[in-house]
């Protein structure tokens, strides 16, 4: 009885030591993530849908916008500002549901984040040469969150739980699929489900960071069905370029 209650609390122990350090694989890969991502612009398409009781499209819309994302790692803290602009002429029509910002999920693996999450080991999953371990994670009230909600001119901090699965030898994160699990009730929101996947982006080579890949965000309210697809492609390296004019002296 005492070998195998050793053997027992020794197993625990082992696994709490690889759960440790693959949450630290995890903060060293989404530090490099945002960092990278902080270099390089894409095209983002994004279709929003509102749908019907079948959850069919009711209407429809569709965009492309020129993406990068500012990263700010001044000051101690983590803050990062989209910029999304509109390729084409500008439309006079309203965005049915105008969503940003899923594309940064990972962060909640960053280092200024973690702390504001209470993470679980869910097994592992197999998937071809690749051991990708699920991680489950929940808001912990009153911390910081990755992502706010914005309605008139008050800001929510989104309240996540979900899981993620991420590869055991790189702390790089696969997917992520999360819930809004506080109640959203007073600004009139019933619930909100996001569905992220990250990857390799082929033209920016092999060795590069993972990127976001698609985002799909589902919202419901009492009496409607909103779902938007972003999709994000053509990465290429972020340049900006200043040109100095010199004044000529008077004459």
């Amino acid at each position: 009885m005492r070998l195998c209650l050793w053997l027992l609390l020794f197993a625990n122990t082992l696994l709490g030591a690889t759960f440790d350090e693959l949450m630290e694989k995890a903060a060293r890969a989404a530090t490099r993530e945002a960092t990278f991502l902080g270099s390089v612009a894409c095209t983002e398409s994004v279709v929003e849908s509102k749908l019907d009781v079948r959850n069919k499209p009711e209407s429809q819309s569709k965009r492309s916008y020129d993406y990068f994302a500012l990263i700010d790692l001044s000051e101690g803290d983590l803050s990062v500002n989209e910029s999304r602009i509109e390729q084409g002429k500008a439309r006079t029509n309203k965005q049915l549901l105008q969503s940003t910002g899923f594309a940064m999920l990972s962060l909640i693996f960053h280092p200024f984040f973690q702390t504001s999450f209470t993470f679980s080991d869910d097994g592992t999953e197999h998937a071809g040469n690749v051991v990708w371990h699920k991680i489950g994670f929940q808001y912990r009230p009153g911390k910081r969150s990755p992502t706010l909600l914005r309605t008139g001119a008050r800001e929510y901090p989104i309240s996540w739980a979900g899981e993620a699965w991420v590869d055991e030898q790189t702390g790089r994160v696969a997917r992520i699929h999360a819930n809004v699990v506080a109640q959203l009730d007073e600004i009139g929101i019933k619930s909100m489900e996001a569905n992220v996947r990250y990857g390799s982006a082929e033209n920016l080579g092999e060795n590069a960071e993972w990127v976001p890949l698609d985002a799909v965000v589902d919202l419901r309210t009492p009496h409607q069905h909103w779902r938007n697809t972003h999709t994000f492609g053509e990465f290429r390296k972020f340049e900006v370029s200043t040109v100095e004019q010199k004044k000529s002296s008077p004459k």
